[in-house]
This record gives C-alpha cells, sequence and structure tokens, in this order.
C-alpha cells in the first residue's frame, strides 16, 4: 500500500484514508492507483463487508486533483481519468462504499463522496466544485452528481464554483447525514452495525442492480430486477435468511459464507 493511502481492518470493515495532509489530501496518481487496488481487494475478501473512505486530519476530505500533477491527473496513458478510475472502483466494489467526510471536500474530492454508497459529514465540512475557476470543468464528478441533486443546484455549484456547507448537502442528498465533528465516528459506526445485519451476497448484488436500473427504462428495468430477484430467492442467504425469520433468531451470514469458501 502506498503512504498516500493508509489501510486499516477494523472488524469487518476496511478503514482507507486518504494520507497527504499537506497537501489537502490532493489526489495524486500514486493514490489514485491505490485506491483502485484497495477497493478491488476489500471487494474479493469475504471477511470485508464495508469500506470506509475519508482523510488525513480534520481540515480536508479531499481536494481533489493534486494540479502540480499536471494534465496527466486528467488522462493517464491508456487514455482513462485516474479520478474516474477511483469512481469506477467505488461502484464496482462489492461492498458498500461509506465516505466518513471529516473536512472540506472539493473537486474530485466531492465526487469521491458522491460515488460513494453512503456519505456521513461534519457539520464544519464545506463542499464544492472550484474547478472553472482553474479552467477546467467537474466533467468526471457529474456523472455522480447527476444522479443526486437538482440540475439547476448542479449548474450552480459547476458555474460558479462556490461551496456549500454540510446542512445543505444533507438537504440536496449528498451527504445522508450531519454531526458534530466530535461524534462523527460514532454515527459512522452505527451505520456499519446496521449494515452488518444484512445479508453480505444480497447487498452486492443490490448494489449492482441500484446502478443497473438507473440507466433502464421501465420494463427492461422490471425485467432485469425480475431476474436478480428470482436468483436471489433461489440462494443460501436467502433460505438462511427465511429460516432465521421462522425461527425468531438473527441470520447467521458467517456460516452460510464459511459454507459457500
Amino acid at each position: 500500500m502506498a503512504d498516500e493511502l493508509l489501510a486499516e481492518t477494523r472488524g469487518s470493515a476496511l478503514r482507507l484514508t486518504l494520507n497527504r495532509p499537506e497537501r489537502h489530501n490532493a489526489l495524486n496518481l500514486a493514490m489514485t492507483d491505490a485506491l483502485v487496488a484497495a477497493l478491488a481487494s476489500a471487494s474479493a475478501d469475504p471477511a470485508i463487508r464495508a469500506v470506509v473512505l475519508t482523510g488525513a486530519g480534520d481540515r480536508t476530505f479531499c481536494s481533489g486533483a493534486d494540479l502540480k500533477e499536471g494534465a496527466r491527473m486528467f488522462r493517464s496513458e491508456d487514455g482513462s481519468n485516474p479520478i474516474g478510475n477511483v469512481l469506477r472502483a467505488i461502484q464496482g466494489c462489492g461492498k458498500p462504499v461509506i465516505a466518513r467526510v471529516n473536512g472540506s471536500a472539493l473537486a474530485g474530492g466531492f465526487g469521491l463522496v458522491a460515488a460513494c454508497d453512503l456519505a456521513y459529514a461534519a457539520d464544519h465540512v464545506r463542499f464544492g466544485l472550484p474547478e472553472i475557476r482553474v479552467g477546467i470543468f467537474p466533467m468526471m464528478i457529474a456523472t455522480r452528481l447527476l444522479r443526486q441533486v437538482p440540475e439547476r443546484r448542479l449548474r450552480e455549484m459547476a458555474y460558479l464554483g462556490e461551496t456549500i456547507g454540510a446542512a445543505e448537502a444533507e438537504r440536496w442528498n449528498v451527504v445522508n447525514g450531519v454531526a458534530p465533528a466530535g461524534a462523527l465516528d460514532g454515527m459512522v459506526e452505527a451505520v456499519l452495525d446496521k449494515l452488518r445485519l444484512g445479508a453480505p451476497r444480497a447487498m452486492a448484488a443490490g448494489k449492482q442492480a441500484l446502478f443497473a436500473l438507473g440507466d433502464l427504462a421501465l420494463e427492461p428495468a422490471l425485467l432485469h430486477a425480475e431476474r436478480t430477484i428470482a436468483a436471489l430467492a433461489e440462494s443460501d442467504e436467502a433460505s438462511e435468511g427465511r429460516a432465521a425469520f421462522a425461527e425468531k433468531r438473527k441470520p447467521a451470514w458467517a456460516a452460510i459464507r464459511a459454507s459457500a469458501e
């Protein structure tokens, strides 16, 4: 793991910390490559139930692409966008990815928050899209924010380059919840505890289905949903879930996972 990204397993959660506080946790190539690799590894690890993404320090979650890296942060050697690759990795990860937004989230950092499945912010945090003021536009970030915030609000942020506070971000569905900085970890831990109650394979399948359904017209969406729910209903997890419901006990998801291995 690169020094730019710290990884720590806490129980069944993997905590990934953007670790360039002297550069406001700006994304460079080493960090984006490390994020893609870490998310892929977490997705393949049955012991990991969720990923928490945060930033070092309490001032900045992530300020976006490190502009000192030049144009290569916007087009890699294979033609892809390094930050776009991280957004793809978050979407493709088979585990819920939670943004723990401990400081300002700007530009590509805002995009990371938007790409995560769930997001919780400290009440002092600012969110913004300042790209227009340095001659570019939040293209990659818009692919996620267009699904979350009203289009006029997105245009306002992108055209003006101004920031919004955490409370406003919650009203615009950018984050799920806001707490004082000292209570942020407690909020995230409570969410992790609830996630552990759910069936892990069903959650992975559901995550991918939600992305797919958002791009489909009604009838293709219904067909996709029919196929997905039919497969899930025949799974070992669903059998265990029905048995646990009938027996008035908690499902033994770990035993299902172990038997499959």
